[in-house]
C-alpha cells in the first residue's frame, strides 16, 4: 500500500500511518471490499465507503443482542447480501475471541469469496493486537473509553451484594513513565508496571478489585470500606521496583451503588486520567 485508504475512526482512536496499514491489509486479505470493526455497539472503524452503511449499521445496532447470542468466535456468518455497481456483495461477520466484549468485524466482499481460516486468524489478530493494552507509542487503543469502563463497571456492580450498597475507589496515579520506556526498553518497562499490579494485588482484601486503565492509571474498589479506614490503609502502599523509586498520587473516591447503576456518572469517575 502506498497511501493510506479511505477510513474512519473514532474520536477515542490514536493510530499511527503503521497500525491503519495493518489492520486495513488484514481486512483486505480476508476478502473486504470494505470493512467495519464493532466493539459492543459502537462502529470504532470503518474502512472505504460502502453505499449501504447507513443501512447496515442500524440493522446490526437493532440486531446487537441476537447477534452477541448467535456468533461464535472464527465463525464467519453472512448477515446481508446486495447489489452494486453490478456486483453481487455479500456482509460478513466475524467474532473475535474477546473474552468480556463482543468484539466483531463486518467484511463486505463479492458474493462466494471463501479464504481459509487461517486469513481469518490474521484478521482477529491484528484486532485484538490493539485491543490490548500495552507499552507503545499509542495512548490509546482500539477499545473505546466507553467499552472500557463498562467492564468494570459491571464487575463493581457485582460486589454490592446485602446490606453493602458503598465503597471506596482508590486512584493510584504514577508518575510519568514514558521518558524511562525507551532506555529500559519493552520487558523492562513491562516488568516495572507487573510489579506495580502485583503491589497492589498483594495489598488488596478479598473481595477487593484491582484494574488498569493505562499506564499511568491503577485503580482498586474497595466495597464497603469508608473514606476514613481507605485513607488510613492505603497511604501506607508504595510500590517497589528494581529499576527505580516510582512516586504517586493517591485520590479516592466514595461510589454508591446508585453511582455503578448510572453508566454516565460511573464515566465521570475516569474522565480526567483515561
Amino acid at each position: 500500500m502506498d497511501s493510506i485508504p479511505n477510513y474512519t475512526a473514532s474520536a477515542d482512536l490514536k493510530l499511527t500511518d503503521y497500525h491503519i496499514r495493518k489492520l486495513t491489509l488484514a481486512f483486505w486479505n480476508a476478502g473486504a471490499i470494505y470493512g467495519f470493526l464493532f466493539i459492543e455497539r459502537e462502529p470504532v472503524f470503518r474502512l472505504g465507503n460502502c453505499s449501504k452503511e447507513n443501512q447496515l449499521v442500524l440493522k446490526i445496532i437493532h440486531q446487537i443482542a441476537n447477534l452477541e447470542k448467535e456468533a461464535k468466535p472464527m465463525v464467519p456468518a453472512r448477515i446481508s447480501t446486495w447489489e452494486e455497481n453490478g456486483k453481487n456483495l455479500q456482509a460478513v461477520l466475524i467474532r473475535f475471541p474477546h473474552y468480556e466484549l463482543f468484539v466483531f468485524g463486518i467484511v463486505i466482499q463479492e458474493m462466494g469469496v471463501e479464504f481459509p481460516k487461517n486469513r481469518w486468524s490474521k484478521l482477529s489478530d491484528s484486532v485484538l493486537t490493539y485491543l490490548s493494552m500495552g507499552i507503545s507509542q499509542r495512548e490509546k487503543t482500539l477499545l473505546s473509553f466507553r467499552s472500557f469502563t463498562e467492564v468494570f463497571r459491571h464487575k463493581m456492580a457485582s460486589c454490592f451484594q446485602g446490606e453493602v450498597n458503598t465503597g471506596i475507589l482508590a486512584l493510584f496515579h504514577l508518575q510519568d513513565l514514558s521518558p524511562f520506556f525507551k532506555p529500559l526498553g519493552v520487558v523492562k518497562s513491562q516488568e516495572i508496571l507487573r510489579e506495580v499490579s502485583s503491589t497492589l494485588q498483594s495489598s488488596a482484601r478479598k473481595g477487593e478489585l484491582c484494574f488498569q486503565m493505562n499506564l499511568r492509571s491503577f485503580y482498586l474498589f474497595c466495597p464497603g470500606e469508608t473514606m476514613e479506614g481507605a485513607t488510613k490503609r492505603l497511604e501506607a502502599i508504595y510500590f517497589p521496583s528494581k529499576h527505580m523509586i516510582l512516586d504517586y498520587k493517591l485520590q479516592l473516591f466514595p461510589v454508591t451503588k446508585e453511582i455503578v447503576d448510572d453508566s454516565n456518572r460511573f464515566c465521570t469517575l475516569f474522565m480526567e486520567n483515561f
